[in-house]
Protein backbone atom coordinates (compact mmCIF):
# COMPACT_ATOMS: atom_id res chain seq x y z
CA UNK A 1 0.00 0.00 0.00
CA UNK A 2 1.24 3.47 -0.88
CA UNK A 3 0.41 5.91 1.88
CA UNK A 4 -1.02 9.33 1.09
CA UNK A 5 1.32 12.24 1.48
CA UNK A 6 0.83 15.93 2.12
CA UNK A 7 -1.08 18.02 -0.42
CA UNK A 8 0.94 19.09 -3.42
CA UNK A 9 1.33 22.71 -4.35
CA UNK A 10 -0.17 23.83 -7.61
CA UNK A 11 2.14 23.79 -10.60
CA UNK A 12 0.34 25.55 -13.46
CA UNK A 13 3.47 25.48 -15.63
CA UNK A 14 3.64 21.67 -15.84
CA UNK A 15 0.84 21.13 -18.35
CA UNK A 16 2.03 23.87 -20.74
CA UNK A 17 5.55 22.48 -20.40
CA UNK A 18 4.35 18.97 -21.14
CA UNK A 19 2.37 20.15 -24.14
CA UNK A 20 5.40 22.00 -25.50
CA UNK A 21 7.53 18.92 -24.93
CA UNK A 22 5.05 16.76 -26.84
CA UNK A 23 5.02 19.19 -29.77
CA UNK A 24 8.81 19.04 -29.85
CA UNK A 25 8.85 15.24 -30.06
CA UNK A 26 5.72 14.57 -32.11
CA UNK A 27 7.42 12.36 -34.71
CA UNK A 28 9.88 9.51 -34.53
CA UNK A 29 13.54 10.27 -34.96
CA UNK A 30 13.64 7.76 -37.81
CA UNK A 31 11.10 9.84 -39.73
CA UNK A 32 13.29 12.91 -39.33
CA UNK A 33 16.28 10.89 -40.55
CA UNK A 34 14.41 9.87 -43.70
CA UNK A 35 13.15 13.39 -44.42
CA UNK A 36 16.43 15.22 -43.88
CA UNK A 37 18.55 12.64 -45.66
CA UNK A 38 16.22 12.59 -48.64
CA UNK A 39 16.27 16.37 -48.75
CA UNK A 40 20.05 16.26 -49.07
CA UNK A 41 19.97 13.39 -51.56
CA UNK A 42 21.97 10.94 -49.43
CA UNK A 43 21.75 7.21 -50.01
CA UNK A 44 18.95 5.03 -48.68
CA UNK A 45 21.51 2.73 -47.10
CA UNK A 46 22.58 5.45 -44.68
CA UNK A 47 18.94 6.35 -44.06
CA UNK A 48 18.11 2.76 -43.17
CA UNK A 49 21.03 2.45 -40.77
CA UNK A 50 20.04 5.67 -39.01
CA UNK A 51 16.43 4.55 -38.72
CA UNK A 52 17.53 1.26 -37.19
CA UNK A 53 19.80 3.12 -34.75
CA UNK A 54 16.97 5.51 -33.84
CA UNK A 55 14.74 2.52 -33.12
CA UNK A 56 17.17 0.27 -31.26
CA UNK A 57 19.20 2.71 -29.16
CA UNK A 58 16.25 3.83 -26.98
CA UNK A 59 15.31 0.19 -26.42
CA UNK A 60 18.85 -0.83 -25.50
CA UNK A 61 19.15 2.14 -23.12
CA UNK A 62 15.60 2.08 -21.76
CA UNK A 63 16.45 0.40 -18.45
CA UNK A 64 19.51 2.60 -17.73
CA UNK A 65 17.38 5.65 -18.55
CA UNK A 66 14.74 4.40 -16.13
CA UNK A 67 17.35 4.02 -13.41
CA UNK A 68 18.63 7.53 -14.15
CA UNK A 69 15.12 9.01 -13.89
CA UNK A 70 14.61 7.29 -10.53
CA UNK A 71 17.99 8.45 -9.21
CA UNK A 72 17.81 12.17 -9.95
CA UNK A 73 15.18 14.91 -9.88
CA UNK A 74 12.70 14.38 -12.67
CA UNK A 75 12.44 18.11 -13.25
CA UNK A 76 16.15 18.19 -14.03
CA UNK A 77 15.77 15.38 -16.56
CA UNK A 78 12.93 17.25 -18.29
CA UNK A 79 14.96 20.47 -18.46
CA UNK A 80 18.06 18.77 -19.84
CA UNK A 81 15.97 16.76 -22.31
CA UNK A 82 14.33 19.96 -23.54
CA UNK A 83 17.67 21.66 -24.05
CA UNK A 84 19.23 18.72 -25.89
CA UNK A 85 16.13 18.24 -28.02
CA UNK A 86 15.94 21.92 -28.97
CA UNK A 87 19.65 22.05 -29.80
CA UNK A 88 19.59 18.90 -31.93
CA UNK A 89 16.45 19.92 -33.83
CA UNK A 90 17.75 23.44 -34.41
CA UNK A 91 21.04 22.11 -35.76
CA UNK A 92 19.20 19.77 -38.14
CA UNK A 93 16.96 22.62 -39.28
CA UNK A 94 19.92 24.89 -40.03
CA UNK A 95 22.08 22.37 -41.87
CA UNK A 96 19.16 20.95 -43.84
CA UNK A 97 18.27 24.49 -44.90
CA UNK A 98 21.86 25.17 -46.01
CA UNK A 99 22.60 21.65 -47.23
CA UNK A 100 26.04 21.63 -45.65
CA UNK A 101 26.00 18.74 -43.17
CA UNK A 102 27.38 15.24 -43.42
CA UNK A 103 26.67 11.80 -42.05
CA UNK A 104 28.49 12.21 -38.68
CA UNK A 105 26.41 15.22 -37.67
CA UNK A 106 23.11 13.69 -38.74
CA UNK A 107 23.90 10.34 -37.13
CA UNK A 108 24.75 12.00 -33.82
CA UNK A 109 21.68 14.28 -33.89
CA UNK A 110 19.21 11.53 -34.77
CA UNK A 111 20.51 9.10 -32.14
CA UNK A 112 20.61 11.84 -29.48
CA UNK A 113 17.03 12.79 -30.28
CA UNK A 114 15.82 9.21 -30.02
CA UNK A 115 17.50 8.71 -26.64
CA UNK A 116 16.57 12.13 -25.25
CA UNK A 117 12.92 11.76 -26.23
CA UNK A 118 12.72 8.38 -24.54
CA UNK A 119 14.26 9.80 -21.36
CA UNK A 120 11.87 12.76 -21.51
CA UNK A 121 8.85 10.50 -21.87
CA UNK A 122 9.91 8.32 -18.95
CA UNK A 123 10.64 11.35 -16.76
CA UNK A 124 7.38 13.11 -17.61
CA UNK A 125 5.23 10.07 -16.87
CA UNK A 126 7.12 9.52 -13.61
CA UNK A 127 6.76 13.17 -12.60
CA UNK A 128 3.03 13.58 -13.30
CA UNK A 129 1.80 11.99 -10.01
CA UNK A 130 4.01 14.28 -7.91
CA UNK A 131 2.81 17.38 -9.74
CA UNK A 132 -0.92 16.95 -10.32
CA UNK A 133 -2.02 14.38 -7.74
CA UNK A 134 -4.04 11.24 -8.42
CA UNK A 135 -7.38 13.00 -8.95
CA UNK A 136 -6.19 14.69 -12.13
CA UNK A 137 -4.02 12.00 -13.68
CA UNK A 138 -6.42 10.95 -16.42
CA UNK A 139 -7.29 14.50 -17.61
CA UNK A 140 -3.64 15.57 -17.67
CA UNK A 141 -2.50 12.40 -19.43
CA UNK A 142 -5.37 12.79 -21.90
CA UNK A 143 -4.34 16.35 -22.77
CA UNK A 144 -0.72 15.33 -23.30
CA UNK A 145 -1.76 12.33 -25.38
CA UNK A 146 -4.05 14.40 -27.61
CA UNK A 147 -1.29 16.88 -28.42
CA UNK A 148 1.14 14.06 -29.19
CA UNK A 149 -1.42 12.34 -31.42
CA UNK A 150 -2.27 15.50 -33.34
CA UNK A 151 1.40 16.23 -33.90
CA UNK A 152 2.23 12.67 -34.94
CA UNK A 153 -0.60 12.74 -37.50
CA UNK A 154 -0.03 16.25 -38.85
CA UNK A 155 3.75 16.55 -38.97
CA UNK A 156 4.87 13.40 -40.88
CA UNK A 157 2.99 14.37 -44.08
CA UNK A 158 4.75 17.74 -44.01
CA UNK A 159 8.13 16.10 -43.42
CA UNK A 160 7.46 13.64 -46.20
CA UNK A 161 6.68 16.44 -48.63
CA UNK A 162 10.37 17.27 -49.16
CA UNK A 163 9.30 20.55 -50.76
CA UNK A 164 11.95 23.25 -50.43
CA UNK A 165 11.95 24.80 -46.98
CA UNK A 166 9.13 22.67 -45.55
CA UNK A 167 11.34 20.20 -43.71
CA UNK A 168 13.67 22.82 -42.14
CA UNK A 169 10.66 24.92 -41.13
CA UNK A 170 8.95 21.98 -39.40
CA UNK A 171 12.16 21.08 -37.59
CA UNK A 172 12.55 24.71 -36.51
CA UNK A 173 9.02 24.77 -35.09
CA UNK A 174 9.71 21.55 -33.17
CA UNK A 175 12.95 23.08 -31.85
CA UNK A 176 11.10 26.16 -30.62
CA UNK A 177 8.49 23.99 -28.91
CA UNK A 178 11.19 21.96 -27.15
CA UNK A 179 12.97 25.14 -26.07
CA UNK A 180 9.70 26.59 -24.73
CA UNK A 181 9.31 23.60 -22.38
CA UNK A 182 12.61 24.38 -20.61
CA UNK A 183 11.60 27.56 -18.70
CA UNK A 184 8.19 26.07 -17.96
CA UNK A 185 9.70 22.98 -16.36
CA UNK A 186 12.30 25.08 -14.52
CA UNK A 187 9.48 26.99 -12.80
CA UNK A 188 8.18 23.81 -11.19
CA UNK A 189 8.66 23.64 -7.45
CA UNK A 190 7.20 20.32 -6.38
CA UNK A 191 8.67 18.02 -3.72
CA UNK A 192 9.76 14.64 -5.04
CA UNK A 193 10.28 11.35 -3.27
CA UNK A 194 13.74 10.43 -2.08
CA UNK A 195 15.32 8.00 -4.55
CA UNK A 196 16.52 5.76 -1.76
CA UNK A 197 19.94 4.09 -1.44
CA UNK A 198 21.78 3.18 -4.62
CA UNK A 199 22.73 -0.44 -5.19
CA UNK A 200 24.32 -0.37 -8.65
CA UNK A 201 22.86 0.20 -12.10
CA UNK A 202 22.26 -3.43 -12.94
CA UNK A 203 20.66 -4.29 -9.63
CA UNK A 204 18.40 -1.26 -9.72
CA UNK A 205 17.39 -1.98 -13.31
CA UNK A 206 16.54 -5.61 -12.56
CA UNK A 207 14.59 -4.47 -9.50
CA UNK A 208 12.35 -2.39 -11.76
CA UNK A 209 11.84 -5.31 -14.15
CA UNK A 210 11.13 -7.68 -11.29
CA UNK A 211 8.61 -5.33 -9.72
CA UNK A 212 6.82 -4.87 -13.07
CA UNK A 213 6.57 -8.60 -13.69
CA UNK A 214 5.63 -9.64 -10.15
CA UNK A 215 3.12 -6.95 -9.22
CA UNK A 216 -0.19 -8.49 -10.42
CA UNK A 217 -1.70 -5.38 -11.99
CA UNK A 218 1.51 -4.29 -13.70
CA UNK A 219 2.04 -7.82 -14.98
CA UNK A 220 -1.46 -7.80 -16.48
CA UNK A 221 -0.75 -4.44 -18.11
CA UNK A 222 2.49 -5.79 -19.55
CA UNK A 223 0.73 -8.79 -21.07
CA UNK A 224 -1.87 -6.61 -22.76
CA UNK A 225 0.56 -3.99 -24.06
CA UNK A 226 2.97 -6.61 -25.40
CA UNK A 227 0.12 -8.47 -27.09
CA UNK A 228 -1.20 -5.28 -28.69
CA UNK A 229 2.24 -4.28 -29.96
CA UNK A 230 2.77 -7.76 -31.40
CA UNK A 231 -0.53 -7.73 -33.33
CA UNK A 232 -0.60 -4.11 -34.49
CA UNK A 233 1.66 -4.49 -37.59
CA UNK A 234 -0.42 -7.41 -38.79
CA UNK A 235 -3.71 -5.56 -38.33
CA UNK A 236 -2.31 -2.59 -40.23
CA UNK A 237 -1.20 -4.76 -43.13
CA UNK A 238 -4.26 -6.96 -43.36
CA UNK A 239 -7.10 -4.50 -43.20
CA UNK A 240 -6.34 -0.83 -42.82
CA UNK A 241 -6.61 0.38 -46.40
CA UNK A 242 -8.85 3.19 -47.63
CA UNK A 243 -11.78 1.89 -49.70
CA UNK A 244 -11.27 1.89 -53.44
CA UNK A 245 -13.56 1.64 -56.40
CA UNK A 246 -15.29 3.63 -59.09
CA UNK A 247 -18.06 4.69 -56.70
CA UNK A 248 -15.60 5.93 -54.02
CA UNK A 249 -14.56 9.54 -54.61
CA UNK A 250 -11.14 10.76 -53.52
CA UNK A 251 -12.75 13.58 -51.53
CA UNK A 252 -14.75 11.03 -49.55
CA UNK A 253 -11.57 9.14 -48.67
CA UNK A 254 -9.96 12.40 -47.56
CA UNK A 255 -12.95 13.22 -45.33
CA UNK A 256 -12.91 9.73 -43.83
CA UNK A 257 -9.20 10.02 -43.07
CA UNK A 258 -9.77 13.38 -41.39
CA UNK A 259 -12.57 11.98 -39.22
CA UNK A 260 -10.47 8.94 -38.28
CA UNK A 261 -7.66 11.21 -37.12
CA UNK A 262 -10.04 12.54 -34.46
CA UNK A 263 -10.30 9.07 -32.88
CA UNK A 264 -7.56 9.67 -30.25
CA UNK A 265 -9.29 12.86 -29.11
CA UNK A 266 -12.62 11.03 -28.88
CA UNK A 267 -11.04 8.22 -26.90
CA UNK A 268 -9.34 10.67 -24.55
CA UNK A 269 -12.67 12.40 -23.92
CA UNK A 270 -14.35 9.08 -23.15
CA UNK A 271 -11.55 8.18 -20.72
CA UNK A 272 -11.90 11.52 -18.92
CA UNK A 273 -15.68 11.18 -18.64
CA UNK A 274 -15.83 7.55 -17.52
CA UNK A 275 -12.72 6.80 -15.47
CA UNK A 276 -14.21 7.92 -12.14
CA UNK A 277 -17.51 6.16 -12.64
CA UNK A 278 -16.20 2.88 -14.06
CA UNK A 279 -12.71 2.65 -12.58
CA UNK A 280 -9.47 2.66 -14.54
CA UNK A 281 -8.84 -1.09 -14.77
CA UNK A 282 -12.44 -1.97 -15.54
CA UNK A 283 -12.60 0.79 -18.13
CA UNK A 284 -9.39 -0.50 -19.73
CA UNK A 285 -10.57 -4.04 -20.41
CA UNK A 286 -14.12 -2.96 -21.25
CA UNK A 287 -12.73 -0.66 -23.93
CA UNK A 288 -10.85 -3.62 -25.43
CA UNK A 289 -13.88 -5.92 -25.32
CA UNK A 290 -16.27 -3.36 -26.80
CA UNK A 291 -14.15 -1.67 -29.46
CA UNK A 292 -11.57 -4.11 -30.81
CA UNK A 293 -14.10 -6.45 -32.54
CA UNK A 294 -14.86 -3.52 -34.86
CA UNK A 295 -11.50 -4.31 -36.51
CA UNK A 296 -13.32 -7.12 -38.33
CA UNK A 297 -15.20 -4.52 -40.36
CA UNK A 298 -11.96 -3.64 -42.14
CA UNK A 299 -12.26 -6.87 -44.09
CA UNK A 300 -15.40 -5.44 -45.73
CA UNK A 301 -13.84 -2.29 -47.19
CA UNK A 302 -13.84 -3.88 -50.62
CA UNK A 303 -17.60 -4.59 -50.49
CA UNK A 304 -20.71 -2.45 -50.77
CA UNK A 305 -20.73 0.18 -48.04
CA UNK A 306 -16.95 0.00 -47.88
CA UNK A 307 -16.45 3.62 -46.72
CA UNK A 308 -18.73 3.09 -43.71
CA UNK A 309 -17.03 -0.17 -42.73
CA UNK A 310 -13.64 1.47 -43.13
CA UNK A 311 -14.67 4.40 -40.92
CA UNK A 312 -16.06 2.20 -38.16
CA UNK A 313 -13.23 -0.32 -38.39
CA UNK A 314 -10.62 2.42 -37.98
CA UNK A 315 -12.25 4.98 -35.71
CA UNK A 316 -13.78 2.77 -33.02
CA UNK A 317 -10.76 0.50 -32.33
CA UNK A 318 -8.38 3.46 -32.35
CA UNK A 319 -10.55 5.40 -29.90
CA UNK A 320 -10.86 2.28 -27.74
CA UNK A 321 -7.11 1.73 -27.72
CA UNK A 322 -6.70 5.34 -26.54
CA UNK A 323 -9.13 4.77 -23.68
CA UNK A 324 -7.24 1.65 -22.61
CA UNK A 325 -3.81 3.25 -22.89
CA UNK A 326 -4.79 6.28 -20.82
CA UNK A 327 -6.53 4.20 -18.17
CA UNK A 328 -3.55 1.86 -17.82
CA UNK A 329 -0.99 4.68 -17.71
CA UNK A 330 -2.93 6.58 -15.05
CA UNK A 331 -3.51 3.49 -12.92
CA UNK A 332 0.15 2.52 -13.18
CA UNK A 333 1.13 5.98 -11.93
CA UNK A 334 -1.13 5.48 -8.91
CA UNK A 335 -0.12 2.00 -7.80
CA UNK A 336 3.63 2.22 -8.46
CA UNK A 337 5.88 3.58 -5.69
CA UNK A 338 7.31 6.92 -6.76
CA UNK A 339 10.93 5.78 -6.72
CA UNK A 340 10.11 2.93 -9.15
CA UNK A 341 8.02 4.87 -11.67
CA UNK A 342 10.92 5.50 -14.01
CA UNK A 343 12.01 1.88 -14.09
CA UNK A 344 8.51 0.45 -14.56
CA UNK A 345 7.92 2.85 -17.44
CA UNK A 346 11.26 1.90 -18.98
CA UNK A 347 10.46 -1.79 -18.62
CA UNK A 348 7.19 -1.35 -20.50
CA UNK A 349 8.96 0.62 -23.24
CA UNK A 350 11.52 -2.16 -23.61
CA UNK A 351 8.99 -4.98 -23.74
CA UNK A 352 6.52 -3.25 -26.06
CA UNK A 353 9.34 -2.11 -28.35
CA UNK A 354 10.70 -5.64 -28.64
CA UNK A 355 7.16 -6.93 -29.23
CA UNK A 356 6.65 -4.40 -32.02
CA UNK A 357 9.85 -5.59 -33.70
CA UNK A 358 8.71 -9.18 -33.36
CA UNK A 359 5.35 -8.13 -34.78
CA UNK A 360 6.98 -7.04 -38.03
CA UNK A 361 8.47 -10.52 -38.42
CA UNK A 362 5.05 -12.06 -37.74
CA UNK A 363 3.60 -9.72 -40.34
CA UNK A 364 6.13 -10.81 -42.98
CA UNK A 365 5.59 -14.48 -42.14
CA UNK A 366 1.81 -14.24 -42.40
CA UNK A 367 1.99 -12.35 -45.69
CA UNK A 368 4.32 -15.00 -47.08
CA UNK A 369 1.90 -17.76 -46.04
CA UNK A 370 -1.06 -15.91 -47.54
CA UNK A 371 0.66 -15.41 -50.86
CA UNK A 372 1.56 -19.10 -50.92
CA UNK A 373 -2.16 -19.99 -50.90
CA UNK A 374 -3.46 -19.58 -54.46
CA UNK A 375 -6.97 -18.22 -53.91
CA UNK A 376 -5.82 -15.89 -51.11
CA UNK A 377 -2.62 -14.72 -52.77
CA UNK A 378 -4.56 -13.58 -55.85
CA UNK A 379 -6.89 -11.43 -53.77
CA UNK A 380 -4.26 -9.92 -51.48
CA UNK A 381 -2.95 -7.24 -51.36
CA UNK A 382 -4.38 -5.71 -54.54
CA UNK A 383 -8.01 -6.13 -53.58
CA UNK A 384 -7.93 -6.87 -49.84
CA UNK A 385 -11.26 -8.63 -50.06
CA UNK A 386 -12.94 -10.55 -47.25
CA UNK A 387 -11.23 -13.84 -48.16
CA UNK A 388 -7.81 -12.23 -47.86
CA UNK A 389 -8.23 -10.28 -44.66
CA UNK A 390 -11.03 -11.76 -42.56
CA UNK A 391 -9.41 -14.95 -41.21
CA UNK A 392 -6.28 -13.20 -39.98
CA UNK A 393 -8.28 -10.25 -38.62
CA UNK A 394 -10.39 -12.71 -36.62
CA UNK A 395 -7.22 -14.16 -35.11
CA UNK A 396 -5.96 -10.65 -34.33
CA UNK A 397 -9.18 -9.73 -32.54
CA UNK A 398 -9.12 -12.98 -30.57
CA UNK A 399 -5.51 -12.28 -29.65
CA UNK A 400 -6.36 -8.76 -28.42
CA UNK A 401 -9.26 -10.09 -26.33
CA UNK A 402 -7.05 -12.83 -24.90
CA UNK A 403 -4.37 -10.29 -23.98
CA UNK A 404 -7.02 -8.32 -22.05
CA UNK A 405 -8.11 -11.31 -19.93
CA UNK A 406 -5.47 -10.60 -17.24
CA UNK A 407 -6.77 -7.02 -17.02
CA UNK A 408 -10.27 -8.34 -16.44
CA UNK A 409 -9.06 -10.66 -13.71
CA UNK A 410 -7.11 -8.02 -11.79
CA UNK A 411 -9.97 -5.54 -12.20
CA UNK A 412 -12.22 -7.98 -10.34
CA UNK A 413 -9.81 -8.53 -7.45
CA UNK A 414 -8.15 -5.11 -7.11
CA UNK A 415 -9.51 -2.78 -4.47
CA UNK A 416 -9.65 1.01 -4.65
CA UNK A 417 -6.43 2.50 -5.99
CA UNK A 418 -4.26 3.93 -3.21
CA UNK A 419 -3.13 7.52 -3.11
CA UNK A 420 0.34 8.43 -4.28
CA UNK A 421 2.89 8.81 -1.53
CA UNK A 422 5.08 11.86 -1.09
CA UNK A 423 7.46 9.89 1.14
CA UNK A 424 9.24 6.62 0.45
CA UNK A 425 8.79 5.19 3.91
CA UNK A 426 6.22 2.56 2.94
CA UNK A 427 7.46 1.84 -0.55
CA UNK A 428 8.31 -1.79 -1.28
CA UNK A 429 11.92 -2.79 -1.00
CA UNK A 430 13.79 -3.17 -4.26
CA UNK A 431 15.88 -6.10 -3.17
Amino acid sequence: MISPGPPRRRSPSFLPGGLSQQLGMCVQAGMIAFSVMSLLDIGYGEIGLLQVAALLMPLLLALPLGVLVDRVRRRSVLVVAGLLSAGSLASLAVVSWLGVAGIPHFAAAIVVLAIVWTAGEIARNAYVPSVVGRDRLVPVNAALFCVASIGSLAVPPMLGDHAGAVVPAVLAVMAVASAASVPLFRRLDVPEESPGPRSGWWREATAGVRFTLTQPVLRAMTVYLVGSALLEPLVDEMGRRPPRGEDVHENLVAVLSLVIKAAPAAGALVAVLLHRRVGALRLAWLAVAVTQPFVLLLALTGTAGGPLWYLLGEFVPWAGWTVTALALLSHRQVITPGRLLGRTGATLILFTGLAAIAGTFVQVLVLHLIRAIPFLGEAFPTEAGPLAGAPVLVLCVLGALAAAIPLRRVARTAGPAPAVSATPATSPRED
